[in-house]
């Protein structure tokens, strides 16, 4: 979604479909949940990125690692490689 916006507003040029990419290269696709977006509601603003916090409520909840060197993530405690 992060990718769109931005592409859309002219931040982001994006020469290809993201989708593609990402099913190609092996990734699965998450869906957000009803319970990622509840979860929202009881996590602490130590970021206020709300992709970012999209993401930390997704790792939390499937007890999922998160690849990112942001150190705000690590307040959430959410695994982080």
């Amino acid at each position: 979604a992060e990718l769109m916006i931005k592409s859309s507003i002219g931040k982001l040029q994006i020469d290809f479909d993201p989708l593609v990419v990402a099913k190609e290269s092996g990734f699965e696709l998450l869906e957000f949940s009803a319970e990622d977006a509840l979860a929202l509601k009881e996590m602490p603003f130590h970021h206020r990125d709300p992709f970012d916090r999209m993401l930390i409520s997704q790792a939390i909840n499937r007890k999922f690692s998160l690849m990112s060197d942001d150190g705000k993530f690590k307040k959430y405690g959410c695994q982080l490689l």
